[in-house]
């Protein structure tokens, strides 16, 4: 398992909102139909196709497990090696902060495909935790830039 916990400088439903238009927008491309953040649910299932670690095409069935704005988003990724599951939990903190779990697990199909990712998650663990504290930085830094645009245009509406 791959776990990351951040302390964000923003707020959750703020940070929450880019995670779910990064969802919906996933959900247009895979399926060619546009999804709208109004209709992600629990339950809600698409099909896509994805490379896996080793550069494999692959069809994937991913459901979303858990939803609920601004506080949890968890989906599964089910493959013919297994299944994969990440997570953001999003906690209000004091003065404008936020923590966040970011979390990723994998169940293989058999025995051999989860000890097969174990020994690859020895090699890639460490890369995966950098990768998922940019991806976090990279939403708080994003949300804040949107926020300080809408502060911007709402302050030019007043004047």
């Amino acid at each position: 398992m791959i776990q990351v916990q951040e302390l964000l400088y923003i707020d959750a439903a703020d940070f929450f909102k880019h995670i779910a238009e990064s969802v919906a927008y996933d959900i247009s491309e895979a399926t060619g139909k546009k999804v709208r953040v109004k209709q992600l649910h629990k339950g809600f299932s698409y099909k896509k196709t994805m490379k896996n670690k080793v550069g494999r095409k692959g069809e994937v069935d991913i459901n979303i497990t858990e939803w609920d704005p601004p506080h949890i988003y968890k989906a599964e990724f089910s493959s013919y090696g297994g299944v994969n599951t990440l997570s953001y939990e999003i906690e209000d903190l004091a003065d404008g902060r936020i923590g966040v779990t970011y979390s990723e697990d994998f169940k293989g199909r058999n025995r051999s495909s989860d000890w097969n990712f174990k020994l690859m998650n020895l090699f890639y663990k460490g890369r995966a935790k950098k990768r998922a504290t940019r991806l976090l930085r990279a939403v708080e830094k994003y949300a804040q830039e949107e926020k300080a645009k809408e502060n911007k245009i709402e302050d030019n509406q007043e004047a």
